[in-house]
Order: C-alpha cells, then structure tokens, then sequence
C-alpha cells in the first residue's frame, strides 16, 4: 500500500471511456493526467475483433506506464441490442430469448464461450449478466435483457452464466442491485422507486443477488433506484451507505466488487451531479466508479473526491479498502499486460455460432393462432414494422440492418412498408384502406405495450377484416394490448438473426419451438 500515492488509489476506483476507436492525444494525455488504468467499451470503441485486441492492448500499455497494475478492461456484452462487439464474434440471442428456447442447460456453455472470446480480444471484465426479475410489463429498459419474470428462474440462470463466464477467466458483475425489474421509467432518464416491504424485496428482487454471492460473483452493480424499504432517506442504492455498505457488505456478507451503474445516467447526473454523486457513490461503499462522460467530467469527479478525502469527507481508510480489493481481484484473475493471440478466436468462432443460432431458432414462439393463418404461402401479403431503432439509452445506436418488413418482403416476394415506433392516425387510416388488396397482413411490434399507436394500427386492421398475424419483436408483453383475433408471435429481439429465423417460421420452413419465459403476457 505505501508504494502508490493517493493519486495512484483514487485512480484505480475509476472505470473510463473514451470517445473513438482508436485513441486520441487527448485521450492518452488525459488518461496519464490522472494515471486512469481501468476502461470501458462502447460500440463507438469497437469494429472487428482485431482492431479491439489492439485497442486493448493501447490500454494495457497505459495502464503499466501509469501504475504497473493491469487494467480492469470491461464491457456490456449481455446479448441482443446490449451488445458492444458485432463484427467477428459471437452474437447471442437475450436472456429472455434463451428462456424462450429452452436451452436453460447452455446458459453455462454460452458463458464460457462469451468470455473465451472477450479474453481473446483483452476484455477481462464483462458487464453481465442481469438478475433483474423483469416483472413489470411496462419497463422500458430491463425487459427481454431479464431471463424471466420468476426470480428462481433469473437465480438459475444467472448462477450458470456467472460460473461458465468465471471460468473462462473474466469477471463477471450480477447487476442492478437490489433489483431493477419493477420500475416504469428508466434510470438513463429518471430517478425511479422501488417501494415494496422488505419481505417482497426478500422473495422477489434479492433471491437472485442472494444465489450470485453464494456463487461467488466478482462484482456487483448497483442501481440507480431508490428502495425505501432497505433506505428510507430518499438516496438511490448507488449512493446508498445503507443498502451497499450496511446491506450488501453486512447483512449479504459480499465480499467482491462494488461497481456503480454509468455515472453519467440522468438519475445520478440530474438530481446530484456527476462530481458529488462520485463522492457518493464511494462513501457509500463502492469500489469502482463506471464512469461514462467526457475527459471533463472524469477530471472533475477525480478531483472531487480527492478534496473529499483532504477534507475528511472520505476516509483514506475507505480509499484503502477499495483499493486492495480491486488489485486483489486482478491478482486473483491474473490479470496482466497481454493477452492470447486474437487469431485464435477465428477457430472457436463456428462453435460458438451454433449455439447461438440454436438458441435463436428455438426461441420463436407462437402464441396463438386462433384462425389458422400460418403458415404463409403465395398469397399477396403486405409486411409492415418499424426500424429497428434503439429502444433504450442501454442499447447500441450503430447497429444497422434491414427492416423485418423488408426482409420478409424480399423472402415472399411481398409488398412492404416500415412506419414509426409512434405510428400516427393518418398513417394507420392509409394502411387500414389499403388492406382489402391483401390476403394477409405481418405486422411486426416494437413495443406496443408501450407505444399504443401501434396497437391501434392492429386493432383498425382487424376490425377491417384482415387477417393479422403480428410478430412481437422486442417486449413479449404486446399480447397484452394485442386483438385477441390475431395471430401472436413472439420474437425477443430484432436482430438479424431473430428476423431471419421468425420468417423461416412464418413460412413453415422451421416448427415454433419456443415458450412464454414471463406468466403476465395476457
């Protein structure tokens, strides 16, 4: 411990981000300013697979020069649109897509494979996976990210991939505690409340957070949500002495990692700032600060907590403790400054892509085909969704592919149309006079649940006489707003890979496999 300055402690607290896919003299300078050795990925960080391990590489260097400590080199690569690494690895369906499918018995295999890979690449840390017991229809950021609406079903399966990801070598992090399933607004944008009793959060939002410490997860994050149950001051867990000291270390007995949720998100950055909420978040307890922003803001926050530390806001003991626990952890994974040759991850790469494509094609579910409409044939059909845009600030916003109705029109020879998330009157009024041309109508949701103008856009059809068969391609949930005449099929995801196997399904080529993995979907 007297070998490294105070400087040299608060800086190993610190999770960074940077702007580009390679780095700047900005970025190297800033990083150097305050000897920040710990980063984090974006989808603006990354292309092929070769271009990240010699990212990763640049950071490992820095990280020798500033400390001679390896970097924490971490990454949201839960599966699905949370997804930061497209190009040359693996792409695996969402959590909720692989309860769907049955595969609850790959969860394991799927882990290791995602970290053999993310270690191939210098990535020793990976930002997944979540324990959020997805048990609110209306959440707008947790949703299909959850394996399940049942928290021994998230426990299950959360343990398997925190055991197969371990195994390969890379932290895994069990995230948001104390449970962030049961929330209507997202904490990217607001500050949301949890407020159940104690006895409901014991049941329900903890026992998955419950099995991951049993199993000896490396880290947990914390979310940005108040729990008045655990603490009645109004704080959000993240800055929370009570729920991440008191709770998580006492009453849990949590001996890894403290890691924060992005800094930058509006919960914390709207209601106290980005400085102070750093101050915290460490009072608080946690060991890492995930910070997301600007070379400003990592600058400011550094120096916010080292005058807090001067003025005796923050006890050094409290820099100390977190200090050692996270050398202790790069110790514990040995960590160091280089890495397995990338080529190998070309050879595991078909391996990999099996599973993820079976998990994929058994995932698609059919949930109710009262009138028979499947499978399509050579009828004239009309095909309509939205883009598949970024549905929360969690999600990638680089992810380009075709629309759902435009692959599925090229594949039926039909005509198709892409309309908006908010699809408005007059555009439904259109679609509705035009549907007597057709003999079956695919209308892909995005959720609906949440954007009612697309279940207008359904129930307008079916009151036409059309017959609908809508594809739910995010939330499971849009059966609930749905005509209960149309037929109902659940994609979990609009990806290439879901897109290109639910029209394999439509068309008969392939049998629905799939299973509701929520109970509240009617």
């Amino acid at each position: 411990m007297q070998n490294y300055t105070l400087d040299e402690k608060i800086a190993q607290l610190f999770i960074v981000s940077f702007a580009h896919t390679k780095l700047t003299k900005e970025d190297i300078r800033e990083f150097k300013k305050h000897k920040f050795s710990n980063f984090v990925y974006f989808a603006r960080n990354l292309s092929d697979y070769k271009s990240v391990a010699e990212l990763s590489n640049s950071l490992q260097e820095i990280a020798k020069e500033n400390c001679n400590i390896p970097a924490f080199i971490t990454i949201d690569q839960e599966g699905g649109m949370v997804a930061r690494v497209y190009s040359g690895a693996t792409h695996f369906p969402t959590n909720m897509a692989i309860t769907a499918s049955k595969n609850v018995d790959k969860v394991y295999e799927m882990g290791k494979m995602v970290g053999e890979e993310l270690l191939l690449m210098g990535i020793n840390f990976n930002l997944a996976p979540v324990l959020d017991v997805n048990n609110n229809p209306h959440n707008p950021v947790i949703g299909i990210r959850a394996y399940s609406d049942k928290p021994e079903q998230v426990a299950k399966m959360g343990v398997d991939y925190i055991n197969g990801l371990q195994s390969a070598g890379v932290l895994a992090i069990a995230k948001h505690f104390p449970g962030h399933g049961d929330v209507s607004v997202d904490s990217h944008l607001a500050l949301p409340v949890i407020d159940y009793p104690m006895e409901r959060l014991e049941k329900v939002e903890l026992l998955p957070f419950k099995a991951a410490i049993k199993a000896d997860v490396s880290s947990i994050m914390s979310a940005h949500v108040v729990f008045p149950a655990v603490d009645d001051s109004g704080l959000p867990a993240t800055l929370s002495p009570k729920i991440l000291t008191e709770f998580l270390r006492g009453s849990l007995n949590f001996n890894g990692l403290i890691m924060t949720d992005g800094m930058k998100m509006e919960a914390i950055n709207t209601y106290y700032g980005v400085e102070r909420g750093a101050v915290l978040a460490i009072k608080a307890g946690a060991d890492l600060l995930c910070m997301t922003g600007s070379h400003q803001d990592n600058h400011l926050a550094f120096e916010a907590v080292k005058k807090a530390v001067a003025e005796g806001e923050i006890p050094p003991s409290r820099i100390d403790d977190a200090f050692q626990r996270i050398v202790r952890f790069k110790e514990q994974y040995n960590l160091n400054f280089d890495h397995t040759p990338f080529e190998q991850l070309v050879e595991m790469y078909p391996e990999h892509e099996v599973l993820a494509d079976k998990i994929s094609r058994e995932s698609i579910t059919l949930v109710r085909d009262p009138q028979g409409f499947l499978p399509l044939g050579k009828e004239k059909i009309l095909a309509i969704s939205t883009l598949p845009i970024r549905a929360n600030l969690a999600e990638n916003s680089t992810v380009v592919l075709e629309s759902f109705a435009e692959v599925l029109g090229k594949n039926l020879c039909a005509d198709y149309r892409e309309i908006e998330v908010d699809v408005s009157n007059e555009i439904i009024e259109e679609i509705v006079n035009s549907a007597r041309e057709y003999e079956k109508i695919v209308v892909a949701t995005y959720n609906a649940i949440l954007n009612s103008q697309q279940a207008l856009l359904v129930e307008k059809l079916t009151e036409a006489g059309a017959k609908v068969i809508v594809v739910a391609l995010r939330l499971p949930y849009d059966c609930k707003v749905i005509s209960k005449t149309a037929t109902y099929i659940a994609a979990f995801e609009y990806t290439k890979r879901s897109i290109y196997n639910v029209c394999r399904c439509l068309t008969g080529e392939i049998p629905f496999m799939g299973v509701m993995p929520v109970s509240d979907y009617e």
